[in-house]
């Protein structure tokens, strides 16, 4: 028997990861994807947006419901896959279980403790599962890592320097969109970086116990100079600007998805990055105390002429470094005994896991769920992995209001972070 799924949120992610990745589409899924998966309808508040994934789907008689509770009544299913904007995790979530779903939520888990928490409950009061999207986890490099350091590889882990550098296409795609507003992401440590907060929670097997932090935006700010339009669609500049974003690449699907569907509710997915709408830091430090004693430093940079990441976690016997070069965007692993020797960690990449998203995790991710993948147990984010994830994004935003002093766990819980001062009040040396 086939499982059946309910997608809710038929954006880019919605359709192009999940619901195509179901359906066994070519660079989306796996063909026997679609022996173990029944995809049965779609759900999205925006009617036009969700009829139009329907047909990118080859699926134009699929039904599309503005509810989940109303999917749920009349085509049930067995999961439901959350892929809506970040604030609204919450309730579709709570929505989904309570209808008796289980949940896939692609990350995050909620944009504060607070709502993770009231998820958290619904989830052991309906006694139904919810699984995090957290796919860097299932990258081959990042296992082995916390593998290695788990099993005592370097001793005890002490120091760590981390960061995320995304180069001006995929920093500057936050700017066109929702994420900008905080009141939707809760910031982008929240939106982009809890994959790299959990990562790093998860190799070194640890939580927090104290955050601090200091941001702001610098990059991301109104420039008349340029002479560029509202949206990138009107723009002078397009055939020049490094950010510009283009409604008709990929065979027009986002023009399709997006563009066609503006009139229903006024969601523009080009704005110029260059505007003083953004209410999210384009640049952040964060510091972390650990349990376990360990101290961590990471870095978001949204403006970085070419992206990639790192992980350098020094411990009592050695060291391990693994990230994506920013040269040449491959992955890596070494790793560094007391006596200064190095082992370079080959890492296996089956040739055909990068013409699926995020290297082969998200067909790694969805396969979990078939019954058809061969993943690691530690590979799967729980629940409470991944409000980990969020507490230290929620307590970096109490940091920066409180002028980057320190904040503890017992801070958040209560309510929603509060948004970032703006850019212009910021002190500038």
């Amino acid at each position: 028997m086939k499982t059946r799924f309910i997608v809710v949120g038929t954006g880019n992610r919605g359709l192009g990861c999940f619901a195509k990745g179901l359906l066994g589409f070519p660079n989306k899924g796996l063909p026997e994807f679609a022996e173990r998966a029944d995809l049965v309808a779609l759900v999205d508040l925006n009617a036009v947006r969700g009829k139009a994934a329907a047909r990118e789907l080859n699926r134009p008689d699929m039904p599309v419901f503005r509810t989940v509770k109303e999917a749920q009544a009349q085509v049930p299913a067995d999961w439901c896959i959350v892929t809506v904007t970040d604030r609204e995790h919450r309730d579709v979530v709570i929505e989904a279980l309570e209808a008796g779903l289980n949940v896939l939520v692609d990350k995050p888990l909620a944009t504060s403790v607070m709502e993770c928490d009231e998820i958290i409950a619904a989830m052991h009061r309906t006694g139904r599962q919810v699984i995090v999207g957290h796919n860097m986890r299932y990258g081959r490099s990042t296992l082995q890592a916390a593998k290695l350091v788990r099993g005592g590889a370097i001793g005890e882990v002490i120091s760590i320097e981390a960061a995320e550098l995304l180069g001006y296409s995929h920093g500057g795609d936050y700017f066109h969109r929702w994420h900008s507003d905080f009141s939707r992401s809760a910031g982008l440590m929240n939106h982009k970086c809890c994959h790299h907060i959990d990562i790093l929670c998860w190799i070194i097997d640890d939580h927090p116990v104290e955050v601090s932090s200091w941001g702001g935006r610098r990059f991301y700010t109104p420039r008349p100079e340029l002479d560029h339009g509202e949206r990138c669609g009107d723009c002078r500049i397009s055939s020049t600007c490094p950010h510009f974003f283009d409604m008709n690449k990929w065979d027009g699907v986002y023009r399709r998805i997006y563009k066609e569907a503006e009139g229903e509710d006024g969601y523009v997915r080009d704005l110029c990055v260059f505007s003083d709408r953004h209410t999210v830091y384009d640049h952040q430090t964060v510091q972390i105390r650990f349990a376990k004693g360990g101290l961590a430093a990471f870095s978001l940079v949204t403006f970085s002429p070419t992206g990639g990441c790192y992980f350098n976690i020094t411990g009592s016997k050695g060291r391990i470094e693994l990230g994506e070069s920013t040269v040449d965007g491959k992955p890596y692993l070494r790793l560094q005994d007391a006596s200064g020797k190095w082992t370079i960690i080959n890492i296996e990449v089956d040739k055909t896991e990068h013409e699926h998203g995020h290297g082969g995790a998200d067909i790694r991710l969805i396969a979990d769920r078939l019954g058809l993948g061969q993943s690691d147990p530690l590979q799967v984010a729980t629940t409470d992995e991944a409000r980990r994830a969020v507490l230290i994004a929620d307590l970096a935003s109490r940091s920066i209001a409180a002028g980057g002093m320190p904040v503890t766990p017992a801070a958040a819980g209560r309510d929603f972070p509060p948004a970032p001062p703006r850019a212009k009040t910021l002190p500038r040396v």
